[in-house]
């Protein structure tokens, strides 16, 4: 059979068309896969940017515009040996309202200081009240006395107090097992030092039980005259803090 060229040339077109509308086909399809991995590649980052916005939110209470200002995040991750206060934990100013409670630090009695005929509360808890008073220069002495009380009828208290340092040991005061009324208040801890303006201190170890189940327990330091603590102590003054479970 013959050939003629105008047959030949038909057929290589067609055959470069129906390869062009196979290429075109695959074309489109691979468009199509790249723009779908491309926004799922998208919402993964927008993700990734929301959970670190939460993490920023969340850090709010430690981040000021000077540190946001200082370290953008532009040149990546700072070394730790490279951030001041790194591993200080949470300050005072950073707490909440810049004050350190009892209820944010269960337990804790900061340094609470008294004056001659001074009574200070140390610490409320539930229908537990734990109260400290000062006398300065009464019988010749000053002394600390510690007392627990209970709302309700029927609470038992006790206390044991000690020498803590090499200060001379002065007169201690230990409470065996009492009961309460209600309301009512009994020393679980007292010592006098030698001599009025001596400075010394001893350790106070309280508890007691309420008739609801609930206990009460206290570690504390009482101190006399302790100059060394500025506004916290001082002659003719006494001092008292600790920890307590209650």
């Amino acid at each position: 059979m013959k050939l003629y060229p105008f047959a030949i040339a038909s057929a290589a077109v067609l055959g470069t068309a129906a390869v062009l509308v196979a290429s075109g086909t695959a074309a489109t399809e691979n468009a199509n896969t790249t723009g779908q991995q491309l926004l799922i590649n998208q919402r993964i980052s927008q993700a990734a940017v929301r959970r670190s916005n939460s993490a920023l939110n969340y850090l709010a209470p430690v981040r000021t515009t000077q540190s946001d200002a200082a370290n953008t995040g532009a040149n990546g991750v700072t070394p730790l040996s490279k951030v001041t206060g790194s591993g200080q934990g949470w300050t005072t100013a950073q707490i909440a309202n810049g004050a350190i409670t009892p209820a944010k630090m269960a337990g804790y009695i900061k340094p609470t200081r008294m004056t001659a005929g001074q009574t200070a509360t140390l610490l409320t808890s539930g229908n537990w009240t734990l109260t400290a008073q000062c006398a300065i220069n009464t019988g010749g002495k000053d002394t600390v006395t510690v007392q627990m009380a209970n709302a309700q009828a029927g609470a038992s208290v006790q206390g044991e107090t000690y020498q803590w340092t090499n200060a001379t040991t002065g007169t201690e005061g230990s409470t065996a097992g009492v009961n309460l009324g209600a309301g009512a208040a009994a020393t679980v801890g007292q010592f006098s030092n030698n001599a009025t303006g001596e400075s010394a201190i001893h350790v106070l170890d309280g508890g007691g039980m309420g008739p609801d189940g609930t206990s009460f327990t206290a570690e504390l330091s009482m101190a006399t005259n302790l100059t060394s603590l500025g506004a916290n102590g001082g002659a003719g003054s006494c001092t008292v803090s600790g920890t307590v479970n209650g």
